[in-house]
């Protein structure tokens, strides 16, 4: 590890220990877990390549630990047994309509099977909802295998998925209230966590629902060709 990460893990109340799995780190709360995350997510990835093994840091009550592995400081795809691993875990269910997955959109798979929200990832050059896990096909009531063949622009008023787009080139990141549809039956008002993120040169937008959705009337006309 690098020299600026043993500074970090030297610190009071930060702890770390070597196993046959790689490194074990204990940090003091899951936000300095995060900001270490975050700020030498490389290195860590760097690390559990160069000893063969993975990178996990926890935190006091932590259920759900960061971990990193080698694959993700090379260009390869990791193993089925490594990502099997970290969605097998937590019985989480994710579901992908793309047949080439580059290694950070794998990554957002298996976080999206962690995550207890409704998570979406829809690739912006086509506006084409290729990712979804198990509580957002719940709340879309739709089977994941359709709702990730669907092109979004059919579930959007046109203004609002224009200021959608707008705003993400801008922002990249923000929360938002709106209403769209769940289905080809329902229009909801939703709350959801919008993040624009590129891989390999295509751009996407990622969604977490953060609310429970409200039914509204479904305005006329926008479903119609859907």
């Amino acid at each position: 590890m690098s020299v600026s990460i043993l500074r970090i893990l030297n610190l009071p109340g930060w702890n770390y220990k070597m196993s046959y799995e790689g490194v074990s780190i204990v940090a003091p709360t899951k936000r300095d877990a995060t900001q270490l995350a975050q700020s030498y997510g490389d290195a860590l990835s760097e690390t559990a390549y160069r000893i063969n093994g993975k990178v996990r840091i926890r935190w006091r009550g932590c259920k759900n630990p960061i971990e990193f592995f080698g694959w993700m400081a090379t260009q390869e795809p990791p193993t089925s047994a490594e990502t099997a691993e970290r969605i097998l875990q937590y019985q989480g269910s994710v579901f992908c309509s793309q047949l080439q997955i580059p290694s950070e959109l794998l990554y957002r798979m298996v976080a999206a099977a962690e995550n207890e929200r409704p998570v979406s990832i829809v690739r912006q050059d086509t506006r084409k909802q290729i990712i979804v896990n198990q509580p957002m096909a719940e709340m879309l009531e739709t089977p994941p295998e359709i709702a990730t063949q669907r092109v979004m622009t059919q579930f959007w008023l046109p203004e609002d998925l224009a200021e959608l787009e707008q705003r993400l080139h801008n922002d990249r990141q923000f929360t938002w209230t709106y209403s769209a549809g769940l289905n080809e039956r329902a229009w909801a008002i939703l709350t959801t966590q919008f993040e624009a993120f590129e891989v390999d040169g295509i751009w996407y937008r990622q969604g977490t629902c953060l609310s429970t959705p409200q039914l509204v009337p479904i305005p006329p006309g926008v479903l119609e060709q859907a």
